[in-house]
């Protein structure tokens, strides 16, 4: 069986460790653990954390020249499309490149990262990560900015505290109103 992809060089059991580095990789990502936690992304947000994982490692199946940069790219998308996150600490570089690394080592059928995330993982028995070091900042995307004092303009650089354990989840939208001719009433942004 000899074929030019990357990935398609990958014995069975290369592919499964391959596999698990990636969900190991991202499981210990503080940012999408508090993503998880929080339920940014729904109430199945655990399972979509567990289709990013697939997802990874189907695009080098599809594209065996996938690059770091590639990974970072689909990264933040998920994490804003799938979760509400719009990532600006440059978590996702790392997680990139360990996935990278992860990928050059099963290659070389070298298992000993993946093994270790996977002991890491076990003595924690499963749970989620410590996100103590995450920091979170909540920003207005549909705000008026006519309404913004000019003297807080100073005050944008101000330090970033740590996130609750548990944030409240975005308030929802009201259901549309539809009256009895089929029309959705339009209500202002003020009468909600």
């Amino acid at each position: 069986m000899a074929t030019t992809s990357a990935s398609a060089a990958l014995s069975e059991q290369g592919q499964a460790k391959f596999d698990l580095g990636i969900w190991y990789t991202l499981f210990n990502w503080p940012t999408l653990t508090v993503a998880v936690q929080n339920q940014w992304g729904g109430p199945d947000s655990s399972d979509k954390r567990d289709w990013l994982a697939g997802a990874v490692s189907d695009i080098f199946s599809s594209a065996p020249l996938t690059d770091q940069e590639d990974i970072e790219i689909m990264l933040l998308q998920v994490l804003e499309d799938e979760f509400g996150v719009r990532l600006e600490d440059e978590t996702e570089v790392g997680v990139a490149r360990d996935i990278m690394a992860i990928k050059t080592e099963v290659q070389e059928g070298n298992f000993a990262t993946v093994d270790a995330l996977e002991r890491r993982w076990q003595s924690r028995k499963g749970k989620e990560v410590s996100t103590g070091s995450v920091q979170v900042k909540e920003v207005e995307q549909e705000g008026e900015w006519d309404s913004v004092d000019e003297e807080t303009d100073e005050d944008e650089d101000e330090v970033m505290r740590d996130a609750p354990a548990a944030a409240a989840p975005p308030k929802e939208k009201p259901a549309p109103e539809v009256d009895e001719d089929g029309f959705t009433k339009v209500v202002g942004k003020k009468r909600r």
